[in-house]
């Protein structure tokens, strides 16, 4: 390689690393120049949880803070196809009532971390087990009628767990 064709590669590196970008970014920090914020991760990402927040705080559009999720007592995902409980729930912390009736929720994993609940609607659902609800110590009332699966060994297993809990049934194997 000749001194010239290096001469022109050299020329071409510069006009190339000198051109202007554009998104603006050149690289240099500028100290008296704030940098851009972080786009903050979303608290509910589930659209399902997510809309019925929204709706339940008259809140359609911004983002929601912790202090949103705070105000949420109530909440019922009626009809909704669920197939199992939504994770974004455990951050509700405030959440007392919760009606996922007529859904095809199979088991209840998410909902024992709900310890501040003292109602829970879980009619006409497809559970095979009741298995962390013994953890939610505040319950007073459990609707657990039209889940053919479950057994009235079950129900009665958890009503000695939960001896302050109404708990209505129509399980009789």
């Amino acid at each position: 390689m000749g001194m010239k064709q290096i001469l022109v590669m050299m020329a071409a590196v510069v006009l190339v690393g000198c051109g202007k970008k554009d998104d603006g970014n050149t690289g240099v920090v500028n100290p008296n120049k704030p940098s851009p914020k972080a786009v903050p991760e979303k608290l509910i990402t589930d659209p399902i949880v997510e809309k019925k927040i929204r709706i339940k705080l008259k809140k359609l559009t911004g983002e929601l803070t912790e202090a949103d999720l705070e105000k949420i007592t109530h909440l019922s995902f009626y009809g909704q196809v669920l197939t199992e409980v939504p994770k974004e729930l455990e951050k509700l912390t405030q959440l007392e009532r919760l009606g996922l009736h007529t859904n095809q929720l199979t088991d209840l994993k998410g909902l024992e971390k709900l310890t501040k609940l003292v109602a829970l609607d879980l009619i006409d659902n497809q559970l095979t087990s009741v298995k962390g609800l013994e953890n939610l110590t505040k319950l007073e009332a459990l609707y657990l009628q039209d889940n053919p699966a479950l057994t009235k060994d079950q129900i009665d297993e958890l009503q000695k767990a939960l001896p302050n809990c109404r708990i209505t049934h129509n399980a009789t194997k």
